[in-house]
């Protein structure tokens, strides 16, 4: 397998130009969005490795929509339209589960795991017939990457791996296939999707949300790249920030937090944070055999720095030799002001025996935080107090526009994408 690729971008030909706060708090560009995007784009839906037997089952909602995503009896996967044909009813509630056919609650028509309508109650009462063809469950375009189950709305939609771009010849060395999940939650949070897409698309917020990081994570010196649909990031760790100590400090905290944390001696560590990543990568690999992770293509900067991607238009890797967090941002069905923030936090850990997880549901509007729940949760926490915050500043009649610089490329990149869609060029 070729290695990631990790020459910089040309700067895109993009014009800095202000972003109007209507894209985020209007209930009319939300309606533009969902007919002229979200039903025409891929959209990751979840993990292939939570279906794994025939029948088993998971939802996607999306918008107004809800998916079932089904491991059919000869092993592929298939999408269909969660709603029985006799009367809309829902024939399952979002999540997980296992099915041998979907009966509808309400009448009680059957449908096989394939979508198929196998059976109507009393149908010499339909004086039209229950025609088969026209009553099975409605189709979704579906097709996997990286362990990973997309869908799409649009049944015209080109193939998957067209769209994803340059993304699988960039994170197929990571072998996202194996990976197992740690930890799942659903949080509701009170702001626009794209707010909290933006929020993870730079580290210029690095220095005075995530203040404590500086001394371990290098936000002067990240790199920023723009693709196609798709941007990344990268992120340097084990490497202070500038405006934390001169380039090459071994700070305490790169110590602690890190070369700790894999078992090296930092009683008796000499070197600077070179030495340190060199340490931190010899570490990791010894560490792997253990855990079945296949780190051979992997280079000095993914075994210590976080390669960060966004997936047009709303999914974001945090991607590490050892874990991902994996977030998607979804909209809410009604209120440009809310959205949902899914959190998968996948292991490098093949040969290791991790229950799946089930998930938790959280909200900002309760007051609910990640802190002690998960890794990282702190970390996230900062994020999630200013979302809600971003979003009712957003709707002032003091601030009419986002003003955006040079860190924030990503952001305009992704307005910039999403305004193709918008008039019709996507």
């Amino acid at each position: 397998m070729s290695p990631t690729p990790m020459a910089k971008m040309p700067e895109p030909d993009l014009e800095y130009l202000p972003i109007p706060k209507s894209r985020y708090t209007s209930a009319e560009f939300a309606a533009l969005e969902w007919e002229r995007m979200w039903t025409k784009v891929w959209l990751m839906a979840g993990r292939a490795s939570d279906i794994p037997e025939p029948g088993d089952y998971f939802s996607f909602e999306i918008g107004s929509e809800s998916v079932l995503v089904v491991r059919q009896r000869d092993g592929s996967i298939a999408a269909r339209y969660n709603v029985c044909m006799h009367r809309g009813n829902r024939l399952r509630e979002p999540g997980r589960g296992h099915a041998e056919e979907f009966r509808c609650l309400f009448h009680g028509w059957r449908y096989g795991i394939d979508g198929t309508l196998e059976g109507a109650l009393d149908p010499e009462c339909f004086k039209q017939g229950v025609p088969t063809d026209q009553l099975s469950l409605r189709p979704v375009r579906c097709e996997s990457w990286g362990g990973f189950v997309f869908v799409s709305l649009n049944p015209e939609v080109g193939p998957l791996r067209d769209y994803l771009g340059v993304i699988p010849e960039h994170l197929d060395p990571y072998g996202f296939e194996n990976w197992k999940v740690a930890y799942d939650c659903t949080i509701e949070i009170e702001c626009n999707w794209k707010t909290c897409v933006d929020a993870f698309n730079e580290a210029y917020h690095l220095s005075s949300t995530h203040a404590w990081t500086v001394a371990f994570s290098d936000d002067v010196r990240t790199v920023y790249d723009c693709y196609d649909k798709h941007t990344r990031m990268i992120f340097p760790e084990l490497q202070a920030s500038p405006r934390f100590a001169p380039p090459g400090t071994l700070t305490e905290e790169i110590k602690e937090m890190f070369l700790k944390r894999v078992g090296v001696d930092v009683e008796n560590f000499e070197g600077d944070s070179d030495a340190a990543r060199e340490a931190y990568a010899e570490a990791i690999h010894k560490m792997a055999p253990m855990l079945g992770a296949d780190l051979g293509d992997l280079n000095l900067s993914q075994m210590c720095d976080d390669f960060h991607y966004t997936i047009f238009p709303n999914v974001t890797f945090n991607t590490h030799s050892l874990f991902v967090w994996v977030f998607t941002h979804r909209p809410h069905p009604t209120d440009p002001n809310r959205m949902y923030f899914d959190f998968i936090n996948l292991m490098n850990a093949p040969a290791q025996e991790i229950p799946r997880p089930e998930k938790e549901f959280y909200s900002t509007a309760n007051g609910d935080t990640l802190d002690g729940k998960c890794e990282g949760g702190e970390l996230l926490d900062e994020d999630l107090y200013n979302l809600p915050r971003i979003q009712r500043g957003m709707n002032s009649a003091a601030f009419e526009n986002l003003h955006l610089g040079t860190q924030e490329v990503r952001i305009l990149h992704h307005q910039n994408t999403l305004m193709g869609y918008i008039e019709g060029n996507g």
